[in-house]
């Protein structure tokens, strides 16, 4: 999986042919300052987006286009109604808390992610689906 097109905010740039671990690279620089978002897409099949870093928490979105598009998140077990606001391209931007993941429990599902395409179950976290 050595053909994903990455954008970070940090550098401003798209880039074609990045290599998995290039980008798992950008996702774990992510600080909620200068680094707050990375979006990766793997042809027209996937996309992965990384947001935030502030306090050391991130926000993981996994989208699937192909067979039908499916959009989900990535979250922790939380109490509702409980919000977080995380620093995205300059901008303050609340989200459910469940969804602000530490980030050193983000890197190692995105790494799995960005090697396989697919979303795995890990303890304590749960893919949600969002329509």
């Amino acid at each position: 999986m050595n053909d994903w097109r990455m954008y970070t905010d940090a550098s401003g740039q798209e880039v074609e042919h990045a290599a998995w671990h290039h980008v798992l690279k950008e996702i774990a620089s992510l600080n909620g300052t200068t680094h707050t978002l990375v979006h990766a897409a793997y042809g027209e099949h996937v996309d992965l987006v990384v947001a935030g870093g502030n306090s050391g928490l991130v926000l993981v979105q996994w989208k699937e286009h192909e067979p039908a598009e499916r959009h989900f998140v990535l979250a922790a077990y939380q109490p509702d109604g409980v919000m977080q606001n995380l620093t995205v391209e300059g901008a303050e931007v609340a989200f459910p808390l469940a969804w602000c993941i530490p980030l050193e429990q983000a890197v190692p599902v995105c790494g799995d992610l960005l090697r396989t395409c697919d979303r795995l179950e890990y303890e304590g976290l749960q893919w949600f689906t969002i329509e």
